[in-house]
């Protein structure tokens, strides 16, 4: 398994070698949430987050080998990336080596959230909010939501309320990215749709299914509540993607004996994208029509 401690050395040889890599935020229990920066520094920007779930720590591993890879093989890009590989650094901990790593209080109130010491599906942070709803979009309007402390779908006590949300929100308002992608695990769907109109939406429906094609996943025009890709399309009228990684016919925890097919994949998606929304923005731009990026 891939965990934070993994995520740490990993970040530390990508500084080591010249990489730009930096610090997000803080989580609840003082975990540093690292970001692995590859590109144009002057151009435009794109945020790839993963492992907002903890159980989903695989996708921590992708994104880290997805920049690896950019580093390693230097493919035209037209911006940059900020890679955000571990999102819920808490809940990741707390998924692989349990409980027993936090102070004697915080234990006893997992262990009464998750009624037992198996943590291994735990999707929420160490406070029991599950992240991806904790987003200022349609908040607590999801059809699982739940209203109390839980492994998974607590929307929390209000948006943002987590550490985490609001350092992925600081950040993502700082760089103003062009384009975000999440990647999730599992389903082998690409989610886009958050109330989209007109050209926003057909410009969107088009990305998605560019991504489609380059994973072999499904495009789904289902909604949802509270995520960061809503909130990302809401807020900043940027595309945003959910990817959700691995074939439904494993079931949590995720086999890692299935990551190089995930690898595969995925691991160029990120760059197209990217290429595509900057070559998009460009060719506006020139014909005086920016404002339909937006």
């Amino acid at each position: 398994m891939f965990g934070y401690g993994d995520l740490l050395h990993e970040v530390q040889l990508l500084c080591r070698n010249g990489v730009e890599t930096g610090v997000v935020g803080e989580s609840q229990k003082g975990r540093r949430i690292p970001y692995i920066f590859v590109g144009k520094k002057n151009g435009n920007r794109m945020i790839v987050q993963g492992a907002i779930h903890a159980r989903e720590h695989l996708t921590a591993l992708l994104l880290v080998d997805m920049a690896k890879y950019l580093v390693k093989n230097s493919p035209k890009m037209l911006g940059g990336i900020y890679f955000v590989p571990m999102v819920n650094p808490d809940g990741v901990e707390l998924c692989q080596r349990g409980a027993g790593i936090f102070d004697k209080q915080t234990k006893s109130n997992l262990l009464a959230i998750n009624g037992g010491a198996d943590f291994s599906l735990w999707k929420a942070n160490a406070d029991g909010v599950d992240l991806n709803v904790n987003f200022d979009a349609n908040w607590g309007e999801g059809e699982q939501n739940v209203f109390c402390r839980a492994p998974q779908n607590y929307v929390g006590k209000s948006p943002l309320c987590a550490a985490e949300s609001r350092a992925l929100v600081r950040f993502t308002q700082m760089l103003r990215p062009l384009v975000t992608l999440s990647y999730h695990l599992k389903g082998e769907e690409i989610y886009w749709q958050f109330h989209q109109t007109g050209h926003r939406r057909c410009r969107d429906r088009r990305y998605a299914a560019a991504i489609a094609a380059t994973t072999g996943y499904k495009v789904s025009d289902a909604f949802s509540a509270g995520g960061y890709k809503d909130w990302c399309v809401q807020t900043l009228k940027i595309p945003a993607f959910t990817v959700e990684v691995g074939s439904d016919r494993f079931s949590h925890p995720f086999p890692y004996s299935q990551y190089e097919d995930v690898y595969r994949r995925n691991v160029d998606v990120p760059r197209r994208l990217l290429n595509t929304v900057c070559r998009d923005d460009a060719e506006l731009r020139r014909a005086g029509l920016a404002y339909l990026m937006q």
